[in-house]
C-alpha cells in the first residue's frame, strides 16, 4: 500500500492559486486586484437595464435641501443622500423628511476629514458614531458610505466593509460644487466633459446639496427630464446594486 504524505503549507498554496487561476479566467484585472491586495470602492456596476443611480452629498447647510427634496418627490424619484452625522444631528428634520419622502440614506462620516489621514481605531469610531446618529434619526439601516472628498486607501475600504458598509464613489461628476452653473452641470451630467463620458447605465451620479452647489435646485428639473427621454430609470444606489451583475472597478465588490 502506498502511503502519501500530504504537506499542508504546500497544499494551502496550491488551493489559493487554483483560485487564482480560476478568477483569473473569468476576469484578468479582478485577479490582479486579488493579488495585490488593491481594494476598491464601487464607482459604478455592470447592469443589464437601463438604470442610474442619482446621489447627494450634505455636510452644511439647508437652503438647498427643500428644493431638491420637493423637485424629487414632483418627478416621482427616489436618490440616496449621504449625509454627515453631525450636520444630521443639527438638522434632524430634514433627515426624517429624507427618510419620509423614500429616500435612502448613506453615511458621509462623522466629520469632513480624510478618511485615509485616520488611525484604525480612530476610523472605526468615526463610522460607528456616523452609523448610530443615521440609523436613530432616520430609522433606516445604514449600510453605505461615501468618503469626504472621495478620499480612500486600502484601510479605509477594509475598515468600512467589516463595520458594515459598502463604499461607494461616483462615476458620473455633476461638479455643481464649483459652481459653474446650471447650464455647465447638465453638459456635465449628460455629455461628460474631456475624456469623460456622460451617464450611462450602471453609472452612480454625483450631485450636492449642500449650500456650497446653489446651481443644483436649476439644473436638476432639466437633468431628470432628458434622463427620463432617454428612458433611463433613476433609482437608488441599493436599488442600482441590487439589479447589478458585478461592480467596476476591478477590486471593488458587491
Amino acid at each position: 500500500m502506498n502511503v502519501f504524505v500530504v504537506n499542508r503549507k504546500k497544499l494551502a498554496v496550491g488551493i489559493v492559486m487554483l483560485m487564482l487561476i480560476a478568477v483569473l479566467a473569468v476576469n484578468k484585472e479582478q485577479a490582479i486586484s486579488v493579488i495585490t491586495g488593491n481594494l476598491k470602492p464601487i464607482y459604478s456596476v455592470k447592469t443589464e437595464t437601463k438604470q442610474v443611480a442619482l446621489t447627494f452629498d450634505i455636510s452644511w447647510g439647508e437652503e438647498n435641501v427643500q428644493p431638491i427634496l420637493d423637485i424629487l418627490k414632483k418627478e416621482n424619484i427616489k436618490a440616496t443622500f449621504f449625509l454627515s452625522s453631525p450636520w444630521a444631528e443639527i438638522k434632524s428634520e430634514l433627515v426624517k423628511q429624507i427618510a419620509a419622502d423614500g429616500h435612502e440614506i448613506g453615511s458621509h462620516g462623522r466629520r469632513h476629514v480624510d478618511l485615509n489621514t485616520m488611525t484604525a481605531d480612530i476610523l472605526m469610531k468615526e463610522l460607528d458614531t456616523s452609523k448610530e446618529v443615521l440609523e436613530r434619526l432616520s430609522g433606516q439601516k445604514i449600510t453605505l458610505l461615501r468618503a469626504p472628498n472621495g478620499a480612500y486607501d486600502n484601510q479605509v475600504i477594509s475598515v468600512a466593509n467589516k463595520r458594515g458598509y459598502k463604499v461607494i464613489q461616483w462615476s458620473v461628476d455633476s461638479l455643481d460644487w464649483k459652481r459653474p452653473g446650471a447650464d455647465a452641470i447638465i453638459n456635465y451630467v449628460m455629455n461628460g466633459r474631456s475624456k469623460n463620458k456622460g451617464a450611462s447605465p450602471g453609472d452612480i451620479i454625483l450631485f450636492h446639496a449642500s449650500d456650497s452647489a446653489p446651481d443644483t435646485p436649476e439644473a436638476l428639473p432639466t437633468v431628470l427630464k432628458m434622463l427620463k427621454e432617454k428612458n433611463y430609470e433613476i433609482v437608488t444606489v441599493g436599488k442600482l446594486l441590487s439589479n447589478a451583475q458585478e461592480s467596476w472597478p476591478p477590486g471593488s465588490s458587491l
